[in-house]
């Protein structure tokens, strides 16, 4: 678990330092990735760091202002990973299926990006404020208590995981149905300043993937949590820190001015040892 979020920690700087320094990558279209690099950098160091710790020392007991913070900004950050599949996925809709500049404009990306950070932070918040938190035995995290706050819950859930998801479904089947019905236009536009825009919506949805192959089983035994054993989250929980992990692999693996970037960086760190 140390490694993995470890590897999540080195990989989301990685790509931050690979988009923001290379000009073929500092573009629009690589900024969402940048974002949610950081959202796995966040969530590697706190709510995992705090993980391996009730792991390593079941009976420690964290100060109630961390656990606060921990049980509030966990859910949040879940949040905010959801919310950045569906920004990725409305940009490429944007840049295959639209010829509107305004929607293809950074300033309606800005606009994504600061709903896609403020929108769990605000929606979270209500399902936090005065209510007591403590360590949870099985899922080893700081939970808050059972809660009666139908009304913050309901809201939470729906913009925090149901819309999201929904909606990142819905525009990919929209982007593959024009893809399939327009294949002289999508071509057209791929002929324009960026001519690997089907490969790099083929890559965001394999990371759209892997997110729910990662995250979705922790989901749902969160819901059956009565039924699950302690043992089954901790796998569940090590899937969704592998995640972050894997999505800088996927970069490279998928992305060839970003794998040059990583081999950039790495002949520069060999050049400075030697």
């Amino acid at each position: 678990i140390t490694v993995i979020s470890a590897v999540s920690i080195i990989g989301g700087l990685l790509i931050n330092v690979v988009i923001w320094t290379l000009p073929a990558l500092r573009t629009p279209v690589h900024v969402p990735l940048a974002s949610l690099g950081c959202s796995d950098i966040l969530v590697a160091i706190l709510p995992n760091s705090m993980w391996i710790v009730h792991i390593l020392h079941p009976q420690w007991e964290p100060p109630p202002a961390l656990c606060w913070i921990t049980a509030y900004v966990s859910p949040v950050l879940f949040g905010v990973s959801v919310s950045h599949m569906l920004c990725i996925a409305l940009q490429r809709y944007f840049k295959i299926c639209t010829y509107s500049t305004r929607l293809k404009s950074t300033r309606v990306l800005v606009i994504m990006l600061l709903l896609t950070w403020s929108v769990p932070f605000a929606s979270f918040l209500p399902l936090h404020v005065g209510e007591e938190v403590k360590v949870d035995p099985k899922l080893k995290q700081c939970q808050t208590g059972a809660s009666d706050k139908l009304w913050a819950k309901i809201p939470a859930a729906i913009l925090n995981l149901i819309a999201p998801f929904v909606g990142t479904l819905i525009v990919y089947v929209l982007i593959r149905k024009h893809v399939r019905k327009s294949k002289k236009r999508v071509r057209a536009n791929a002929e324009g300043s960026d001519p690997n825009r089907l490969a790099i919506t083929k890559m965001m949805l394999t990371i759209f993937v892997v997110f729910n192959i990662c995250c979705m089983p922790l989901v749902v035994m969160v819901i059956f949590s009565s039924k699950v054993p302690a043992e089954v989250f901790t796998v569940g929980g090590l899937l969704v820190t592998l995640n972050g992990a894997l999505n800088p692999i996927i970069y490279g693996v998928m992305n060839t001015n970003i794998r040059q970037g990583y081999k950039r960086i790495w002949d520069s760190m060999l050049n400075y040892i030697t």
